[in-house]
């Protein structure tokens, strides 16, 4: 579905998904998925931060060390998992990417220290000797990269669950989700996507409208391409999609017959 938010100082049509004063943004749940992933690196660097200024630091230099541990974070994330799918010697493997990930934290945070701290305190400890030990960058690492983990495939599922379709209709950039289609409609000029809130005019022809969707559309004539999941009565020559009464044509009664029976 699409989600609209209304502006009182332009008119937006349905397509659009939020509007500030003439700009329109699409947000589809793929930038979603995107954007809550970016969001929950920004609070666990928040939350690392945090934990810095607990040993004394002053939040900026603290902000700064904790984003220096991204790195480290990042290489776990991508090759951790591939040396645990190892097929030989992964032992190994995700030893040399454990020793790794701590080498990459302690350089960056040595980096980063030496870089905010006043020239006359070089010589004192760069920073906290809490995160001298391996243990405890372990057990940050996995507090932080595990559930960024799981939201990340939990998001994934999601969207796996809900496809989405982009195309112009009206010089407008339309986002549907496939579920929401009825059925597609050519006429001699345009093709017309049919959906329980209104139709949308595209000039994608409805032969690569067949391609594009998935195997949930069905074509009953050159004219129509209807989703199965919408269908509400069946005859061998005719169809119903919501209240709408559609002709089978003889070239395609034999495959939709062979769908709706099967």
């Amino acid at each position: 579905m699409q989600i609209q938010i209304p502006c009182s100082r332009c008119q937006i049509g349905r397509n659009s998904l939020i509007c500030f004063c003439g700009w329109r943004f699409l947000l589809t749940l793929y930038q979603m998925k995107h954007l809550a992933i970016f969001l929950y690196w920004l609070a666990a660097v928040f939350a690392l931060a945090l934990i810095l200024v607990s040993f004394d630091y002053r939040f900026g230099r603290a902000l700064f060390l904790a984003t220096s541990l991204l790195p480290g974070m990042f290489c776990a994330k991508f090759f951790l998992p591939m040396a645990l799918r190892a097929e030989r010697r992964r032992v190994l493997a995700v030893i040399c990417v454990v020793a790794s990930t701590l080498i990459i934290e302690w350089m960056s945070l040595l980096l980063a220290s030496f870089h905010t701290t006043p020239s006359e305190n070089l010589m004192r400890a760069p920073f906290p000797g809490l995160f001298l030990n391996p243990v405890f960058i372990l057990i940050l690492l996995v507090a932080i990269v595990v559930p960024g983990e799981l939201l990340s495939h939990y998001l994934k599922k999601k969207l796996s669950e809900e496809r989405y379709v982009t195309f112009i209709s009206d010089r407008r950039k339309v986002v549907l989700p496939i579920e929401a289609i009825l059925y597609v409609e050519s006429n001699d000029k345009e093709v017309l996507l049919h959906t329980q809130e209104g139709s949308y005019r595209t000039r994608t022809c409805i032969s690569q409208w067949a391609e594009r969707l998935d195997d949930r559309f069905v074509r009953i004539h050159r004219a129509y391409l209807i989703n199965i999941g919408h269908v509400s009565s069946w005859t061998p020559t005719q169809v119903t999609v919501q209240d709408r009464v559609l002709d089978i044509s003889r070239t395609y009664r034999g495959s939709v017959a062979a769908r709706f029976v099967g």
